[in-house]
């Protein structure tokens, strides 16, 4: 999502928009998953409720809509960036969907914590954060999906979430399984995200292992040089003295 900078380091129009609006756009993903979450969990809520987070959604949705016009117009060359960026078409194409939408505000929060990610640290924030993100939205579609369905195992939140936990981790007990074609899709998704997060946070894990013990490694044989220069040093003086010791004894 990052444009090339034009000769002399001089960011483009659509980097300087994307880092302007870089912020607002966190903040209104943010509140798009608070909306969302509010929608899907408020089984009771009031028609007047139900309207008023509606309305809250596709202003949202419109305010995302609006950020990749806006993006796709500043671009020099704008049929390449919509070419390049085909998910976020497809996400600001298909409003009606609730969960496409809550994917595109999951892509501007990892966007976000994806920029200028240098350090091992700010990885593992990323990593984290993203495995986090990804439990939380499909238990909130597979909510969505199969609560009041017939058949269904879900009966609130807390199975969701179970049953997120469970599928991301291959474990599957199959206390809990989706009965809705839409649940289905989302346990598909899940299941190939979660392969991916745990071989990545397992890999990444492995590497900070690695690189730790390789740092012990290094300390040591830095260690063992320097105790081996001490201590020749230790016998140097030694040898010295004793020269010294039977000149003034020779003298004498």
């Amino acid at each position: 999502m990052h444009a090339v900078q034009h000769d002399g380091g001089q960011p483009s129009r659509r980097q300087s928009w994307e880092r302007t609006t870089g912020i607002p756009m966190l903040v209104l993903a943010v509140l798009f998953i608070g909306v969302y979450a509010w929608h899907v969990l408020d089984t009771g809520a009031s028609p007047r409720l139900d309207a008023w987070l509606e309305r809250v959604d596709i202003i949202i949705w419109a305010a995302f809509v609006a950020d990749f016009g806006i993006r796709t117009w500043l671009s020099t060359d704008r049929w390449r960036f919509v070419r390049t960026h085909p998910l976020e078409l497809l996400i600001v194409l298909l409003p009606p969907f609730r969960p496409v939408r809550l994917l595109r505000a999951a892509l501007l929060v990892l966007d976000q914590l994806n920029r200028n990610r240098v350090t091992r640290a700010r990885l593992a924030i990323f990593v984290g954060t993203s495995s986090a993100l990804t439990l939380v939205l499909c238990s909130l579609a597979f909510f969505d999906a199969e609560y009041g369905a017939p058949d269904s195992k879900i009966h609130n939140f807390g199975d969701a979430l179970w049953w997120s936990m469970v599928s991301v981790t291959t474990v599957g007990y199959g206390d809990v399984y989706p009965v809705t074609v839409q649940g289905r899709m989302i346990a598909l998704i899940l299941m190939t995200l979660g392969i991916g997060l745990i071989s990545f946070a397992i890999g990444t894990t492995t590497s900070w292992v690695m690189d730790q013990l390789k740092a012990a490694e290094v300390t040591a044989d830095r260690t063992e040089v320097e105790i081996t220069m001490l201590v020749d040093e230790i016998r140097a003086l030694r040898s010295e003295v004793a020269e010294l010791r039977a000149a003034s004894m020779s003298e004498d």
